[in-house]
Formats: structure tokens, sequence, C-alpha cells
């Protein structure tokens, strides 16, 4: 049983543990497919502009410029440009990258790019970025071959807003995958739990059954003794009881046998209309003999109802329900058909509300004993059947009822 109860945790465990795997591994790939391609276009887009190519069609970012006329020189034309500014132009000073680099300034995230030219790379960066038209205008202020060969052009772009964007949705996708993967243990644990349930259920049942099985059986061994040793001497009494005991195995044998069609799905119903009211007077007919020795009052009220209904395994479902109602009825056994509800009702002990929920379960263990393996076998023709079937407790006892709708 140990190794039973585990078997929650176990999947629980491999249930959350994957979808959360899973979910971390997309998520990882994720960032990184975001962060290369935020790079890519951002070093693109920079180198671009600098040599003056063609920027391609994937690339959105606009850089921003930074011109230096006399390069790094420090003095008062720094004081021209924004603190962000500054501090770009003195990180390529001491740096110089050669192409594009990813740089982390006063915690914002810049990828940085620069280009000393001379005056004929500054005629064909200026057609770039402002056209002819504006160059032959400039060109009648400045000539650009008369520029210092220290003149460097700085391109820059701020990465902080899309890089804390992917972060956000990172943040978001982690916390849905600890969600997911959250649920996923718990619906594993449920099914777990289920697994153990049903584990539990089916070896109770096979301990029972064996037990059921052993009663006729100990009972027959003892009589076979009693007649073997000369004991018994009175045989057409102790047949009598030998026949009535193999009945009862054979009887629970064929039970068992039928549940285990029925739970296999190998079962198959032979339908033929029928009228129903009279087939229930058919089954209670056998049991006239049990209702006269206890002196039971029988009360039936049966409208006719058409069903189209498999007879054989349809008798073996309402004879148990109506065994049962008889075996534990003080006094009183009403079976009543009327707009498509046929009901069998009887007045008995108290039942308690646990052990009435059981009452359908294979060889519960209530208050009262075994319920043995009867009415979960009816149960199970009935729903087979298409039709529903419940228990309820009434003033003075129990009524089985069976909706045909």
């Amino acid at each position: 049983m140990k190794n039973i109860r585990n078997v929650r945790f176990k999947i629980a465990a491999l249930v959350g543990g994957s979808v959360l795997l899973t979910l971390l591994i997309i998520l990882i790939l994720l960032q990184v497919i975001s962060n290369r391609n935020l790079e890519r276009r951002a070093k693109e887009s920079i180198n671009a502009y600098l040599n003056g190519s063609s920027i391609s069609s994937d690339v959105s970012y606009d850089p921003s410029i930074i011109e230096l006329p006399n390069g790094y020189k420090e003095g008062d034309s720094l004081l021209m440009y924004s603190d962000t500014e500054r501090d770009i132009i003195k990180w390529c000073a001491k740096n110089e990258p050669t192409k594009a680099a990813k740089v982390r300034l006063n915690s914002r995230t810049y990828y940085v790019g620069i280009n000393k030219v001379n005056g004929d790379d500054i005629t064909d960066l200026v057609v770039t970025l402002i056209g002819d038209t504006a160059l032959e205008f400039l060109n009648n202020v400045i000539s650009f071959e008369e520029i210092s060969s220290d003149y460097t052009v700085i391109a820059y772009i701020d990465a902080t807003a899309e890089l804390a964007t992917i972060r956000r949705i990172s943040l978001i996708i982690l916390f849905a995958a600890l969600l997911i993967g959250a649920v996923g243990s718990i619906e594993g644990y449920m099914i777990g739990r289920r697994l153990e349930q049903s584990a539990k259920a089916e070896k109770q049942f096979f301990e029972n059954t064996s037990h059921e099985l052993k009663t006729p059986l100990t009972s027959i061994r003892g009589y076979a003794e009693g007649i073997q040793t000369g004991v018994i001497t009175d045989y057409k009494k102790t047949g009598k009881v030998i026949t009535k005991e193999t009945e009862k195995m054979s009887r629970l044998i064929e039970e068992i046998l039928l549940s285990a069609k029925l739970e296999s799905g190998a079962m198959q119903l032979h339908r033929e209309s029928m009228e129903l009211n009279e087939f229930v007077e058919e089954c209670l007919m056998p049991m006239e003999g049990a209702v006269l020795s206890r002196g039971l009052d029988v009360e039936l009220s049966l409208e006719p109802h058409k069903v189209s209904a498999d007879p054989d395994r349809l008798e073996q479902a309402i004879s148990n329900l109506i065994t049962n109602a008889l075996k534990y009825a003080k006094s009183r056994l009403s079976i009543k058909l009327e707009k498509g509800l046929l009901t069998i009702q009887n007045d008995c002990d108290y039942i308690s509300d646990n052990d009435l929920a059981h009452l359908f379960d294979r060889f519960y263990t209530g208050e009262k004993g075994n319920t043995g393996i009867g009415l979960s076998l009816a149960k199970e023709i009935i729903e087979l059947h298409g039709w529903k079937i419940s228990a309820g407790r009434t003033n003075d006892g129990i009524v089985f009822a069976i909706n045909l709708s």
C-alpha cells in the first residue's frame, strides 16, 4: 500500500515537472532569440548608417547620430551635448569599438558604433542621411573636403525600453509556467489519487470476492466431511444445503464475470421491444414465496410503458433490486411505474448518509455489513441501457428510482 500511495506524488511531480520544464525551455529560447534578434537589427542599423549602405527591410531602428568635428578632444565643445551623449562619447573615446558594440551606461543599454571619416566619406554620409538637395545647399556653406581627419561620427541606439519589454514578457511567461506547472501537478495528483483508489478498490474487490466464495465452499466442505466421517446421516437435508450453497456460489461467480464484462466494454445488449409493466410482474413472480412467508404487503401500480431493452440483462438488474428491497423490508414493498419512472420502495431500518452514498459500490463494507455485488451490477446494467438509477431515503425506508427517459 505504501507504493500505491506514492503514485499520486510521482504522477504529480512527473506532470507538473514536465509542463514546467517544457515552458521554461520555451521561455529561455524565446529570450535568447529575442535578444539576438534585437542585437542583430540594432547592429545592422548602426553599420548601415555609418557605412552609407542600404538598410534591409527587417531593420526598423533609426540610430541617433553624434558628430564630433574635432574627434574626442574634450573641452567646452562637449557642453553642447546631452548627458547621455557625453557618456557615450567618453566610452567611445576609451574603447573605440571597430564595429557596433553593446554597452551599458547608467543602467541603460545602448548599441554604439563609430566611424572616423575624411571629407569624401562625409560627403557620402551626408548624401545618405539628408539627400543630394540638402548636400548642394550645405556645400555653399562648408567644404566637406576641408574637414579635419579627426572628424568622428557616433551612431547609437537606446535599446533599454525594448529589453525591458522582453524582460516583462519573460516574467509573465515565467509566472504562467509556474501556474500551469502547479495546475499540472494538481491534475497529476488527482489522477494519481484516482489510480490509487482504483487499485485499492480492485484489491478490496478481489479480497471480498475470495471471502464471498470461501463462505459457501467452507459450508460445502463441512457437510462433505460430515458425510464422509458418518457424523451426518440426514442426506436429504444435507443435499439441500449443499445445493443451495452451490447455487449461491455459482450466482456470485456469474455476477463477477458479468461485472467484468461490463467494465471492459465487452458486454453487448440484445435489445427488443417489451412492455415494462408486464416484465416487472414476471420478475416479481419467483419471489412470491418469500413475500408470503414473511407476510409482506406488496403494492403494485404499473402503468403500461414500452421500452427497448435486453430482457436477460434487465431481468437480472430488476431482480437484484427487488431482492435487495425484499431482504431488508420490514412489512411493506411498493413497486410503481408511472410517467417513465420505475420506483422500488420498502420500509427498512435507517440508512446513514455515508452508506446511502456507497449503496451501489461493490462489496462496500458499511455499518451493517457488506453490500455484495448485486446492486452494483444492477446499476451498471441500467446505465448500459442509457437510463439513470438513484437511491434515496424515505420517511421509513429507501427507494430505488430508475429514470427511463
